[in-house]
C-alpha cells in the first residue's frame, strides 16, 4: 500500500469534535477538499522548534484571494435559568469567544501567511498559500451551537429559531438584547454568527464558494449600511431576499433608499421560497452540474498524492496543477450546471471520426474558455501513443482557440474517452492567453489545427455560450400569504401588551 503524502493525510482529518466533524463534511461538500482544511496551526508558542503550535480557527478555506475563518463553538444553553441570566452566560461562551478567536486569527494570518501549518508539531506547511493580505478577502464565520432550541422557545409563533440580525446592537449592548446578533466585536469588524440550523441551510443552498462569498459580502454590505439601522428576522430571509433579488444577472440585496433611517425585512418569504416548485425545478436542473465537483475531486485526489501529471516538455515547475482546478471551482452553481452538461454531451458522442469537441465561455469570466474533448481510441493504437495523440488535440484547441477568440486571456481543457470506450481517463491542461501570442507561434498552431482539421467551420464541434436559466419555471417569489406575517419584535410587542393587559383584568 502506497503511504499517504501529508496533504492527503491533512485532507482525511474531519475535526477533532463532533460539531466540528460535521462543519468539516458540510464544507468538503460545499467548497470541495483542495480548498477546505480542519484545525489548523500557527508556530506560535513553540520555542526552539519544540512543543505544540496554536490553532488557528476550526476551519480554513482558502480559495484564490477569499479566506474563510471558522470558529464553532457547541455550548449548552441553561434553559432552566432565567433568560436574563442564560443568555448572557451562553453569549459569553459561544459567541463573544468565537468572535475574539477569529480577529485574531485573521489579524495573525494578514501579518504571517507563511506561519500557518496543517499539523500540531507545525511541520507540515499548508499547501495552498494564502493570498497577499494586500488583495485578500477575509470572511470569518462563527458557528454556534447550542442556542437553537432555547431561541425557538423564546420567541414562540412558530419562529424558526434563528437569531436576528439587527446592526443597532455593538459589542456588550448584546448581553441585555436575548437571541439578536449584531456586530459582536467593538471594532465593528462584521462577524457572520450562524447556529446550528443557519450554517446548515446557507452551505446547502449556496454550495460554491462563488456564491458564498458573494452573499457573504452582500450581507456586510447591506447590514453595514452608513447611518441606517437594519432589522433582519432571521439569515434565512436574509437568504431569501438575496435569492429573489437580482443585480446585472446576478443575485444581490435591495439597495436602501437615501435618508431611509430604518430598514427591516418580513418573516414568511423563506418558507415561501423553500416550497416553491421553482426551487425544487432549480434542485432538479442542478443535478447534472455534480458531475462537474466530481471531476474537480478526481483531479485534487492525484494533486494532493503528488501523481497528477506534467506535459512531456514542461517542467513540474511552469505547472500550477491547483490552477487549473481552482478555474473550474471559480463557476458557480448555475455555470457548473452548464458546464456538467457540456462535459456530459461530449462524452455521451460517438463519432464516426472518433473526434468531438465543445468550447463553451465560462460564466465567472467571460475571457475564459473551457474545451471539453473526446476522442475515440482505435484497437490499433497503443494505449500510452493514444494518450499523447489526445493531448496533442487538446494543447492545439487550447492553444488554437486565441485566434478566434483574440479576447481570449485562459483556456481551461478537458479530454477524455467517450463513454462508449467503456474506459475512463482524463487529461487537464490551463493555458496562460494574457501574454499576446507571437506571429510565429499563431502560424505554428494555425497549422497544427489545419493538419489534425479541428478549428474549421466544417469540424464537428460547437462554440457556446451559458445558455441556462437558474430557475427553469419562471420565478415571481411571492410568499403564500396576502397579509404580511407579523414579525418577531411585533409578536413579541403583542405577548407583552397581551400579558400587561391580564395583570389589569386580574387586579380588578
Amino acid at each position: 500500500m502506497n503511504k499517504k503524502t501529508a496533504w492527503e493525510q491533512a485532507s482525511a482529518a474531519e475535526g477533532t469534535t463532533d460539531s466540528e466533524r460535521a462543519l468539516t463534511r458540510l464544507a468538503k461538500k460545499a467548497f470541495l477538499s483542495l480548498w477546505s482544511y480542519s484545525n489548523v496551526f500557527t508556530d506560535e508558542g513553540r520555542s526552539n522548534g519544540k512543543g505544540d503550535g496554536k490553532e488557528l480557527c476550526d476551519l480554513l478555506v482558502v480559495f484564490g484571494n477569499d479566506v474563510l475563518l471558522f470558529s464553532d463553538k457547541d455550548c449548552v444553553f441553561h434553559s432552566d435559568l432565567d433568560v436574563k441570566v442564560a443568555w448572557p452566560r451562553w453569549y459569553k461562551r459561544a459567541i463573544e469567544k468565537s468572535v475574539s478567536q477569529l480577529a485574531g486569527a485573521e489579524k495573525f494570518a494578514k501579518a504571517f501567511p507563511k506561519r500557518i501549518f496543517l499539523d500540531k508539531q507545525c511541520q507540515i506547511p499548508l499547501p495552498v498559500p494564502l493570498p497577499d493580505a494586500s488583495v485578500a478577502r477575509y470572511f470569518l464565520l462563527a458557528v454556534t451551537r447550542g442556542g437553537h432550541a432555547a431561541a425557538r422557545k423564546f420567541y414562540g409563533g412558530g419562529s424558526s429559531g434563528s437569531m436576528m440580525l439587527e446592526s443597532d446592537i455593538h459589542g456588550k449592548d448584546h448581553y441585555g438584547r436575548p437571541f439578536q446578533i449584531g456586530f459582536p466585536l467593538a471594532s465593528k469588524r462584521f462577524i457572520h454568527v450562524l447556529d446550528e440550523v443557519t450554517v446548515d441551510l446557507l452551505l446547502e443552498e449556496l454550495d460554491t464558494v462563488p456564491d458564498l462569498v458573494n452573499y457573504l459580502s452582500c450581507k456586510e454590505s447591506f447590514i453595514s449600511t452608513p447611518g441606517v439601522i437594519v432589522s433582519i428576522p432571521g439569515e434565512e430571509e436574509l437568504l431569501a431576499k438575496y435569492i429573489a433579488t437580482m443585480k446585472g444577472g446576478q443575485h444581490g440585496l435591495p439597495n436602501i433608499p437615501r435618508g431611509m433611517k430604518f430598514a427591516a425585512l418580513p418573516e414568511g418569504d423563506w418558507v415561501a421560497y423553500r416550497h416553491s416548485p421553482q426551487r425544487a425545478a432549480k434542485q432538479d436542473a442542478d443535478k447534472i452540474s455534480y458531475l462537474w465537483d466530481g471531476l474537480i475531486e478526481h483531479q485534487s485526489d492525484f494533486i494532493r498524492a503528488g501523481t497528477a501529471l506534467t506535459l512531456p516538455d514542461q517542467s513540474p515547475g511552469l505547472v500550477n496543477h491547483e490552477r487549473i482546478v481552482r478555474a473550474m471551482a471559480e463557476e458557480n452553481r448555475l455555470a457548473r450546471r452548464q458546464c456538467g452538461a457540456d462535459l456530459h454531451f461530449v462524452l455521451s458522442k460517438d463519432e464516426p471520426q472518433g473526434v468531438f469537441a465543445r468550447i463553451h465561455m465560462g460564466m465567472a469570466s467571460r475571457s475564459r474558455a473551457f474545451i471539453f474533448l473526446a476522442i475515440k481510441r482505435q484497437k490499433n493504437i497503443p494505449y500510452e501513443l493514444y494518450r499523447e495523440i489526445r493531448m496533442e488535440y487538446l494543447m492545439t484547441y487550447c492553444h488554437g482557440i486565441k485566434e478566434t477568440v483574440p479576447t481570449l486571456q485562459e483556456a481551461i481543457g478537458i479530454s477524455a474517452e467517450p463513454y462508449s470506450d467503456g474506459e475512463s481517463s482524463f487529461e487537464f491542461l490551463y493555458v496562460d492567453h494574457s501574454v499576446p501570442m507571437s506571429q510565429e507561434e499563431t502560424k505554428m498552431w494555425r497549422a497544427t489545427a489545419d493538419e489534425l482539421g479541428i478549428l474549421r467551420p466544417k469540424t464537428p464541434a460547437s462554440f457556446l455560450r451559458d445558455l441556462a436559466k437558474e430557475f427553469p419555471m419562471p420565478f415571481h417569489f411571492v410568499p403564500k400569504s396576502a397579509v404580511p406575517p407579523m414579525s418577531r419584535a411585533e409578536r413579541r410587542r403583542t405577548e407583552r401588551e397581551v400579558r400587561k393587559m391580564e395583570k389589569k383584568k386580574n387586579r380588578l
